[in-house]
């Protein structure tokens, strides 16, 4: 039997599979989260009892930030052999393994592990997915010494030059998956009032950012993929 990329996987059982919504209006009947029970559960396993860990954990002396804001460096900025000391140059289409990527990959196994959750909640109906899930959520955006702060003022760095670009806003794709995943969370009456208003305060005060400051503006008018990721 085929199945689902993990990511279209999720996306699915969540209730957002462009492909399902297709071909349910050519008359087919479809049931993801049944033909994928299996798949989610496997998934989930390993993440029901992890416990969170948020960029606090990875601090960067590079950063010109704070303990709770999201730091990355640019992929193709690499030393200067003739400056040693001095400011970055680039080198188009070579990633430089030494640049700080432990935010970014934080954020993704965060993205990866709430969906995942929240998918097997809503195929189990179990609410001990739904309270995992919760528990990053809490550390991500909600406890104060966890919590990312709602910016990215830090993002896609480059040293010597610029402590922050526009174009870090991509760093963020994965927060979709995240924001789906509160969706089935809060339809599932898995989130407290409490609760819920506190993830929504943070995704409010990330879009308010994105809409006002510079570095967003500058994402929202760039004529490429990363203008079209800052609409998703």
């Amino acid at each position: 039997m085929t199945t689902l990329p993990n990511r279209l996987l999720f996306f699915s059982v969540l209730g957002c599979s462009l492909s399902s919504a297709i071909m349910g209006q050519q008359g087919l009947v479809i049931d993801v989260a049944a033909i994928e029970r299996a798949r989610v559960l496997k998934a989930a396993g390993q993440f029901l009892h992890e416990l969170p860990v948020t960029i606090t954990s990875f601090p960067s002396p590079r950063s010109a930030g704070g303990l709770n804001e999201f730091f990355s460096e640019g992929d193709y900025w690499w030393p200067d052999p003739g400056k040693p000391d001095g400011p970055y140059i680039q080198r188009d289409g070579m990633t430089n393994p030494d640049n700080f990527v432990a935010h970014r990959l934080a954020l993704l196994h965060f993205s990866r592990t709430v969906s995942t959750l929240a998918a097997t909640c809503k195929v189990t109906g179990e609410r001990k997915y739904a309270i995992a899930a919760v528990r990053h959520l809490m550390a991500w955006f909600v406890a104060d010494s966890t919590r990312m702060l709602p910016h990215l003022k830090y993002a896609q760095a480059i040293k010597g030059r610029v402590t922050g670009r526009g174009i870090g806003t991509i760093d963020t794709i994965h927060l979709i998956e995240v924001a789906r995943a509160v969706e089935v969370l809060s339809q599932t009456g898995s989130l407290s009032g409490s609760d819920e208003a506190a993830v929504k305060k943070w995704f409010a005060e990330y879009l308010a950012w994105l809409t006002t400051h510079q570095y967003g503006i500058d994402e929202r008018e760039a004529k490429n993929n990363h203008g079209t990721w800052w609409v998703a």
